[in-house]
C-alpha cells in the first residue's frame, strides 16, 4: 500500500514516540527518537511490512538512517 510522504512521516514518529512537526525525510529516524531501542526498530520493520508491504531485512534495515530512506522503499 502506498501512502504520502505526511502520512509516513506521521505514523512513523508514533511508532519512535516523536513529534510528526519535527520530522522531515532527511531527519535521522533513530536520533529523533528520545529512546531508541531494538524494540523500536522492530516497531518499524514490522509497520513497514504490515501497513505497506515492504519487507526488510534486519542488515538492510541497520544500513539506514533517514526517514527519507525508509519511505524510498514504499515506491519499490
Amino acid at each position: 500500500m502506498k501512502i504520502n510522504e505526511r502520512q509516513f512521516i506521521d505514523e512513523l514518529a508514533e511508532i519512535i514516540e516523536a513529534d510528526p512537526s519535527s520530522l522531515t525525510l532527511e531527519s535521522d529516524f533513530r536520533k529523533s527518537c528520545e529512546f531508541w531501542s531494538s524494540l523500536t526498530g522492530f516497531g518499524i520493520l514490522i509497520f513497514m511490512q504490515d501497513r505497506l508491504g515492504v519487507r526488510l531485512e534486519v542488515d538492510d534495515f541497520l544500513r539506514l538512517n533517514t526517514i527519507g530512506e525508509l519511505y524510498a522503499l514504499t515506491a519499490e
